[in-house]
């Protein structure tokens, strides 16, 4: 996971890999968050050559775009 982010993001950043269907392993990276108010924020995360733009809210986490990043 991730360092340095709070437990429940990591908590949520793993549901959301497995609701990806993304392997468990790998390097994950958390290019930015952007926060939009309390308990909202978008993440900008880098994963298995994947660069996904993800919604966090107090509801959970929705991915809300993601692409290749270019090697």
């Amino acid at each position: 996971m991730s360092a340095g982010l709070p437990a429940r993001w990591q908590a949520g950043l793993a549901r959301l890999r497995a609701g990806l269907g993304l392997p468990a392993g790998g390097d994950l990276r958390v290019v930015q968050a952007l926060p939009l108010g309390p308990g909202t924020r978008l993440l900008v995360v880098d994963f298995g050559g994947r660069r996904l733009l993800i919604g966090q809210s107090r509801a959970g986490l929705a991915r809300l775009a993601d692409t290749e990043v270019a090697p």
